[in-house]
């Protein structure tokens, strides 16, 4: 099985030790994302699509709010995009979810 990378989250983001275990200096650096957590579920049949996600925005164990969409609906009509046939699900760093969002509402309806 392949070595797992390397990930931010791995450790934490600051420290107030100035050296590791074996008595090296650390290096510290600034990492600006953090995932905000989420969860979402698609279930498909012959004839329907049902997708469904939590509202909560979370950074490590605060929750930030509880009323941040993960589901999207992208094309339509009007500010409520009616008639839309697509659904954005995203999850993890919220405002790249929502950028993502934004340049698809843009490119639909611009």
């Amino acid at each position: 099985m392949a070595a797992l990378a390397h990930h931010p989250f791995d450790q934490p983001t600051f420290s107030f030790n100035n050296s590791s275990a074996s008595g090296e200096p650390t290096q510290h650096s600034f990492y600006p994302y953090t995932d905000n957590g989420g969860s979402t579920l698609g279930i498909a049949g012959a004839s329907f699509a049902i997708l469904a996600g939590d509202t909560r925005l979370t950074s490590g164990y605060n929750i930030l709010t509880r009323y941040a969409p993960k589901l999207f609906k992208i094309g339509g009509t009007g500010p409520d995009h009616k008639g839309s046939k697509i659904v954005l699900s995203v999850v993890g760093f919220a405002a790249d979810g929502r950028a993502l969002q934004e340049r698809l509402v843009e490119g639909v309806v611009g």
